[in-house]
């Protein structure tokens, strides 16, 4: 409020008191009532400026430098889509093709990806690569998030899991939809904007998105050469995934495929026996029993680490093995 304001009040309060106790006239009485009203119209319009200031300091979204964000509508499933891309330091300038890592999730995890990217490009770790965020566009509460996830990132339907989760409406089970929508809709639409390598693809998926990961790698394997999985919730549908890596793992085409879990995500799981360390191994002992020669894989419990905290740790470790031979 400013100083003009509240001597005016000041005023009007003296002559309030003057009105009340020595008399004044009726028009004198008028004329500072129609004062004070203007006066309280001042400071309601001050509070309100002041209010609306403290909203719009709030409200710009922080920039990532060298991104862009593209939308698209799925056929597959009716969705849109908000695509995340993070283009290497030297894009415009270069007449390179650039490998692409594809990132589910990227709504919550593209900015630290964005910046594990770029520090190990600098220090020579791994090549210049070409990062696509998948996002679910616009707004949306934290049930929608999950719900949508649930339903992009399951191969089957959990009837135990989903009769205890009544928030997620959109179901489960859409990962053949999904898969779809990136290798037939998102591929070409990558392919055509921007300058990349098609025979350079590698996906990042953590949790639900683990899952997606070797459901696309045991039931899809021509879309992705490299795999980095993070805490995979192996146990959906009482260990569904575990019988599809039984038939299909010596067909994918996959050359590396890096898993990690937190030592820490030692609980027992929705109904199984097991923890996700223990499904993590016996999905990596099960795979390593059947898989082809060209598919190298890098299994790791990292110490201290939970399902929560693995990504830092997890995601640099999963990086430098994916790309290792690349530089």
């Amino acid at each position: 409020m400013t100083q003009i304001v509240k001597r005016k009040i000041l005023s009007i309060l003296i002559v309030s008191a003057m009105i009340t106790h020595c008399g004044v006239k009726q028009n004198d009485y008028d004329k500072i009532k129609a004062e004070k009203e203007l006066v309280e119209e001042e400071v309601k319009r001050i509070n309100n400026e002041k209010h609306e200031t403290a909203i719009v300091r709030r409200g710009p979204k922080v920039e990532i430098n060298n991104t862009e964000v593209k939308e698209l509508l799925s056929r597959f499933n009716n969705q849109k889509y908000d695509i995340y891309i993070r283009f290497p330091a030297n894009y415009k300038k270069s007449g390179n093709n650039y490998p692409v890592l594809y990132v589910l999730d990227a709504e919550v995890n593209f900015g630290g990806i964005s910046y594990i990217v770029q520090r190990l490009i600098k220090d020579g770790i791994i090549p210049e690569i070409f990062v696509v965020g998948i996002a679910y566009q616009g707004e949306q509460s934290e049930d929608d998030y999950y719900s949508f996830r649930c339903r992009d990132l399951t191969p089957t339907v959990d009837k135990a899991f989903m009769k205890g989760h009544q928030q997620m409406k959109d179901g489960a089970g859409g990962a053949e939809n999904f898969a779809k929508f990136i290798e037939l809709e998102l591929f070409p639409f990558i392919t055509e904007k921007y300058k990349v390598k098609n025979e350079s693809r590698s996906l990042y998926g953590h949790s639900f998105g683990g899952l997606f990961g070797f459901y696309v790698l045991l039931n899809r394997p021509q879309m992705f050469d490299k795999y980095l999985l993070l805490s995979p919730s192996l146990w959906w549908d009482a260990n569904a995934i575990l019988k599809d890596a039984k038939k299909y793992i010596a067909e994918t085409k996959a050359s590396k495929l890096y898993v990690g879990t937190g030592e820490l995500e030692n609980s027992k799981q929705h109904g199984t026996n097991q923890s996700m360390v223990d499904q993590h191994l016996e999905m990596v002992d099960l795979m390593k029993g059947k898989k082809p020669d060209s598919l190298i894989i890098k299994s790791e419990i990292i110490e201290n680490e939970t399902h929560r905290t693995i990504f830092g740790t997890g995601f640099t470790k999963g990086l430098r093995f994916i790309y290792s031979k690349e530089i």
